[in-house]
């Protein structure tokens, strides 16, 4: 790290050591290994970087690649099986769950690290690569499984998701009961299709405690979610740049 280093060459060095390309929010964290924060808005001035700087090109929400190695990105290979189109529809879920939940202001988990979304890996996208030791162990061992977890800036667990494309819900309404002496939303997301079985599941004594933090979110909502907010900030670079 030197006073020499630009804003956008630590930030091309944070993407380097990234697979070429980095959330935002990972960007913020890492920055400082290779230049001090300086000015009165140093996250600002990574923004405008990242948006203005022909090295950096845009590849996801709020996720910025270098422009020159875009071709050496990881490639996502189109499915041909009704279980291939099933598997890549849920990665592609936890890659938008992780890259809101970025966005928002969390850090990301996910243990699928080598799964892909839209030419990333997840584990390059999610902002914490070990699930952190926020409780006694034998609870942290239960639940860092869970597709995708959004930590606060504390460290605790805001919001957890599990992404259910067939099984019953039991198996991570389990996983959010560890969770139940702890301020975290619990998610479910399916298909709209699965809402009445997991009305059943989560209506069970079994998970008494916690039913008032579960929440059923459809696939579509999660899509259109992530699609907006890709579209809104296009359409803001447009009108400010």
């Amino acid at each position: 790290m030197t006073e020499e280093t630009t804003f956008s060459e630590a930030i091309e060095q944070v993407m380097k050591n990234n697979g070429y390309y980095a959330p935002l929010k990972l960007i913020y964290k890492k920055f400082e290994k290779y230049r001090k924060f300086s000015g009165l808005t140093p996250l600002k001035t990574i923004q405008e970087r990242v948006q203005r700087d022909k090295r950096f090109t845009r590849i996801g929400l709020g996720v910025y690649a270098l422009t020159e190695h875009l071709d050496e990105l990881p490639q996502v290979i189109t499915p041909k099986t009704t279980s291939e189109k099933t598997n890549q529809r849920h990665s592609a879920i936890q890659g938008m769950i992780i890259e809101i939940g970025n966005m928002e202001g969390f850090d990301t988990y996910t243990p699928d690290r080598s799964k892909m979304f839209a030419n990333k890996k997840l584990g390059n996208i999610a902002t914490i690569k070990e699930f952190p030791l926020f409780t006694y162990e034998k609870i942290t061992h239960s639940v860092k499984f869970v597709d995708v977890a959004w930590f606060n800036e504390r460290g605790f667990p805001e919001k957890i998701f599990e992404v259910e494309d067939s099984t019953d819900f039991r198996g991570s309404l389990v996983k959010f009961a560890e969770l139940q002496d702890f301020n975290t939303s619990f998610n479910l997301v399916a298909s709209v299709e699965r809402k009445t079985k997991y009305d059943r599941e989560v209506s069970k004594m079994a998970f008494i405690n916690i039913v008032s933090r579960c929440h059923f979110v459809n696939y579509a909502d999660i899509e259109e979610y992530y699609n907006a907010s890709l579209n809104y900030h296009k359409v803001l670079k447009s009108v400010i740049f």
